[in-house]
């Protein structure tokens, strides 16, 4: 069941991410071919912000690494904290048992 709703969430980030990187880029090639400029200028600008979208998708890309790591730590970590109550919890069912 967590495993679902983990796969679930990157899936859904992934989407998002992915819709974010597609809107901007039509955003900004819409803007750039609406605006009266010459061909060769707008080419320049098309490609300038062809780059630009690229490199936010990179950035955006990392930053959604970092959470992930970030959040897998922290599941370790509580994966480490309920090992060792469970460790305990034991010995002392074993201590009461002899």
């Amino acid at each position: 069941m967590k495993k679902r709703r983990k796969k679930e969430r990157k899936d859904t980030a992934k989407k998002v991410a992915a819709g974010l990187t597609v809107g901007a880029a039509i955003g900004a090639v819409a803007g750039v071919l609406l605006a009266p400029k010459s061909g060769q200028e707008t080419r320049e600008d098309i490609s300038n912000k062809a780059k630009e979208v690229i490199k936010e998708g990179k950035e955006a890309i990392e930053e959604g690494k970092e959470v992930i790591n970030e959040k897998l730590e922290q599941i370790k970590n509580k994966k480490e904290v309920a090992e060792e109550s469970v460790e305990d919890v034991l010995e002392e069912v074993k201590k009461s048992i002899e």
